[in-house]
């Protein structure tokens, strides 16, 4: 199963240890699920992640928070960036759902309201943390 990961997944991930999104991440390294993402993707989860306000408050080391970068890098598929979506209210949102479209993923995992009030968007299930956790097991 292919998975898209909001950057908001992410980042609770690295600040809740232990939380919803940890566990999600937990679950891609034990390679439940094929993680999906793009450079555009990549290139925010970087730039949030040297936020002090972020840096300061999150219980991985910085060498853990480079090590997990590098392995989304190196492990996730990262797609080709062929599709243009202009359907979300916030702009920023539309690189999810175009990475989804390009890596044909069938869920994106988000916390984000503008992404979860479309529900699907070309046969993708837009949820929750929580319920994508309920599908993994």
């Amino acid at each position: 199963m292919r998975v898209v990961l909001d950057t908001n997944v992410v980042i609770s991930a690295i600040l809740i240890r232990g939380g919803n999104e940890d566990r999600i991440l937990q679950a891609w390294r034990r390679k439940a699920f094929e993680l999906v993402l793009s450079t555009p993707i990549l290139i925010e989860l970087a730039q949030v992640l040297l936020y002090d306000k972020i840096r300061k408050a999150q219980w991985m080391s910085e060498k853990q928070v480079s090590l997990l970068l590098e392995s989304f890098a190196k492990e996730a598929m990262i797609s080709p960036g062929h599709s243009k979506v202009a359907i979300c209210r916030d702009s920023a949102d539309n690189k999810f759902l175009e990475a989804a479209v390009d890596g044909k993923a069938e869920y994106l995992a988000t916390g984000d309201q503008d992404l979860l009030v479309l529900k699907t968007y070309h046969h993708i299930e837009i949820v929750k943390p929580s319920t994508f956790l309920k599908i993994l097991s």
